[in-house]
């Protein structure tokens, strides 16, 4: 089977995609990733076939668009991205695409995919990462649980007509080159594969609603191991040894103004009396003159170093959580853009982590909220119960087998994949 993965997105977005990829070369399968310039080095690291969905100078676009757009101006400049990427993604799996061996899964918004699937009849699976682009009714993030059902229906509605408004006409004028009629509700039915959507979560983070697609399957978080030989860091073993377990504070890679996060986070340690670790790619967001007992690293392995921390304060990316579940320490999520607000609501439900905006996040409130987490007997089981969950689940071969599954559909094939036998 020849798989082609399609990440349009950040790090956050694309590191999956490079786990999967991984689980199905080990699978014996040939993988081509196909991504955003940005990564490419990481790409040819890995040693994927690879190619080019997004331009370095339009990535650089998108991250702008990440932290700076807001209303009219982000639909239009993110209409313009998926205008330059349809064709380009559409063109790269029509290249490749030889009946009965090939399988695509991708990111919802990688449009030309879909577009591939339908004109083409390439094996499809679309892949969320976030529950927020599985919209529900019955499950209104944000909203008391007394709502009334037509308030969500509503938004939902409007949200509709303004991503249509958006995203709409450049899909759509691509497809009548294609000669193929017009979509709607783009964001809302369309972008999902008729065949198989693949929610990269566990249902005990976001149960399944009754008004998802009925061809979803939630898989489970995809967890990134590194390699020991892949990132040793001598500093940051003695850091660790010498003292009790640190805080570890983070943010989003996309997000180049934390200083003043990071400031406060120093802050919130030395108030505790904690140690602590920060961690970003941006060593300038990092505060001059740091004691002893905090340490900054440009990256760690989370899967290595979180089950030695005593707590996380994140961005809440969905990745970001999954690695903090998995390690059992509680977690305070600081979300400043994107899916983060959504991942956060959606967290509190597990009743094992604090949720700050970023304009409340002050030492006085986020210390007050991480002391209250360490100091409770209850959050620390709760953590305990989700670590023991996330190590029962192996969502990389559910996944491996749900796209092994899909390949082996008749040719052309839009129907429903069939559940998979245990």
């Amino acid at each position: 089977m020849h798989a082609i993965l399609v990440s349009v997105g950040s790090m956050g977005d694309t590191l999956p995609f490079i786990i999967i990829g991984r689980a199905l070369r080990e699978r014996g399968h040939r993988v081509t990733l196909v991504g955003n310039a940005h990564f490419i080095d990481m790409f040819r690291k890995e040693g994927f076939e690879y190619a080019e969905s997004l331009s370095e100078e339009q990535y650089q676009v998108f991250l702008e668009g990440q932290v700076n757009w807001s209303g009219a101006r982000a639909l239009k400049e993110m209409g313009e991205l998926v205008k330059d990427q349809i064709p380009k993604v559409y063109r790269l799996i029509e290249e490749r695409y030889v009946p009965g061996e090939t399988v695509v899964a991708s990111q919802g918004y990688a449009f030309g995919a879909r577009i591939a699937q339908e004109k083409l009849g390439v094996p499809t699976a679309t892949v969320h990462l976030q529950p927020m682009w599985l919209r529900s009714i019955y499950d209104p993030v944000g909203l008391p649980e007394w709502t009334p059902r037509f308030v969500p229906a509503g938004l939902d509605r409007l949200i509709d007509w303004v991503v249509d408004k958006g995203m709409a006409p450049p899909t759509n004028e691509f497809r009548a080159e294609l000669g193929m009629p017009p979509a709607n509700f783009i964001m809302k039915h369309w972008w999902n594969s008729p065949q198989l959507v693949l929610a990269m979560y566990p249902e005990w983070f976001n149960p399944p609603q009754a008004d998802y697609p009925p061809q979803t399957r939630l898989p489970g978080f995809p967890i990134l191991k590194v390699k020991h030989d892949e990132f040793a860091s001598p500093e940051l073993e003695s850091f660790l040894e010498a003292g009790d377990p640190p805080i570890l504070f983070m943010q989003s890679s996309v997000t180049n103004e934390a200083h003043r996060y990071f400031q406060t986070s120093v802050e919130i340690a030395k108030s505790l009396r904690r140690r602590a670790i920060l961690i970003t790619p941006h060593p300038e967001q990092i505060p001059d003159n740091l004691p002893p007992e905090i340490a900054y690293f440009r990256f760690v392995p989370l899967d290595k170093v979180l089950h030695r921390c005593c707590f996380h304060v994140h961005h809440g990316g969905i990745g970001t959580i999954a690695h903090t579940l998995a390690a059992g320490i509680p977690q305070l999520t600081v979300p400043m853009v994107y899916d983060q607000p959504d991942n956060s609501q959606r967290l509190l439900r597990l009743k094992a982590s604090g949720f700050l905006k970023i304009g409340k996040y002050t030492v006085r409130r986020a210390s007050r909220v991480i002391r209250e987490l360490l100091e409770s007997p209850d959050v620390a089981e709760r953590c305990r119960l989700y670590a023991k969950k996330m190590a029962e689940t192996d969502a990389l071969d559910t996944t491996c087998r749900l796209l092994e599954a899909l390949n082996e559909e008749p040719a052309g094939s839009q129907a429903p994949l069939a559940p998979l036998s245990v």
